[in-house]
This record gives structure tokens, C-alpha cells and sequence, in this order.
């Protein structure tokens, strides 16, 4: 276990990525990579696991070093030029036809990923501001369609787009503030547009 740490915290170096930030991204609860590395999770299950290793961008085989893994030195993910498309709304659902078609871009963010089914959109309002600050931009897997519970998605509901926490039983958007907003309630269908599987803060 202590060598899954140091691994880990090696990793998070390499990446310039805070522990807090890498559980988000891999769809945890903030703290659950700081518990890894402080003990206080001491056996995480495989499915935190697998959550860690989507927060490094590694997968489980080499995460957990298994012989699959090949050399974790020479294991690199490449860099794809992810097109900046359009806005999504982090407040009050904003009506919308179909602004998230992957046609011509105003920018292309280059991300470490290993799939090419990436957008990126510019995070308007506060509703989600603890994680996505208005003017942020998120990175969104559009072939991760299928929603679980605790992780983070733009979905199209009622005609309208939103990107919220997704959670099940019963099935809501919930917003993630500093501000008062409410959670809004699925009454009817809801269209993932896809997963949210990065957050990037421009400082300028």
C-alpha cells in the first residue's frame, strides 16, 4: 500500500494535479485520494480504484502495476487537440437546440486522453462554481452517455442544457455552489450530451 501512494502522489506531480482535483475527476467524492494517501482508506475498493486511476489518467493495470501494465516509466497518453464548441449553462437550464455539434471550432485545448471523443465547453454562471468557476472550461467524453450516480455530466432535459452532479434514486441534477440553487428534479427523458471528465481554470 505504501508504494500505491507513493505512485500515486509521483503521479499527481506529474500531472500538476491536486488530490482534490483528480478525485473529481474520476468521479469521487473530493476527498477520497487525500484518504488513500493518509491511510484512512486502507483497503479502497475496486471501484475507487478505478476512479483513482481515471483522476491520474492511468489505467487500473497501471495503477496497480499488474503485467499488462508493460513499464509504468514508458506508459505516456497522448495529447489530443479537443475542439472548443460551444457554452453551457451552470445556473438555471438555458434553452438550446443543438449548440454542442462537433463542427467548427473557435479553439481546440489540447488534453492528455487516450479517446478522440472529446469536447470542450465554456462554463457559464456559478452554480457549479466550487468545482467549475464561470469561464472555466470542462471536458466532455460524448461517448460516455450512460449516467451514474456521483459523477458530473451535461445533460439536455425539457429541451434545455445544463451541467450538473448527477444523482439516481430519484434521479437529479445537483449543483455544486457557494450560492443558493436548487436541485432540479428529472420529471421526463434526459439527454446526456456526455460525461465530464476534466476541469481547466485558465488564470488569464
Amino acid at each position: 500500500m505504501m508504494e500505491l501512494r507513493d505512485r500515486i502522489r509521483t503521479r499527481l506531480r506529474d500531472i500538476r494535479k491536486s488530490a482534490r482535483r483528480a478525485s473529481i475527476d474520476g468521479g469521487l467524492t473530493p476527498d477520497a485520494i487525500r484518504n488513500v494517501l493518509r491511510s484512512k482508506s486502507r483497503n479502497p475498493r475496486r471501484d475507487t480504484l478505478q476512479g483513482i486511476a481515471r483522476g491520474l489518467e492511468w489505467s487500473m493495470e497501471v495503477l496497480l502495476e499488474l503485467p499488462s501494465a508493460g513499464n509504468v516509466g514508458r506508459t505516456e497518453t497522448p495529447i489530443v487537440d479537443v475542439p472548443l464548441v460551444s457554452w453551457v449553462q451552470a445556473g438555471g437550464l438555458t434553452e438550446t437546440s443543438d449548440p454542442y455539434s462537433v463542427g467548427d471550432a473557435e479553439d481546440f485545448i489540447p488534453v492528455a486522453h487516450k479517446r478522440n471523443t472529446l469536447i470542450a465547453l465554456r462554463v457559464v454562471g456559478s452554480s457549479m462554481n466550487r468545482i467549475a468557476p464561470d469561464g472555466s472550461l470542462i471536458i466532455v467524453d460524448f461517448a460516455d452517455k450512460t449516467p451514474v450516480s456521483g459523477q458530473y455530466y451535461v445533460l439536455k432535459h425539457d429541451g434545455q442544457a445544463t451541467f450538473k452532479r448527477y444523482r439516481s434514486a430519484p434521479a437529479r441534477l445537483e449543483p455544486d455552489s457557494t450560492e443558493p440553487y436548487d436541485t432540479v428534479f428529472i420529471s421526463g427523458d434526459a439527454e446526456v450530451v456526455g460525461r465530464v471528465i476534466l476541469v481547466i481554470n485558465r488564470l488569464s
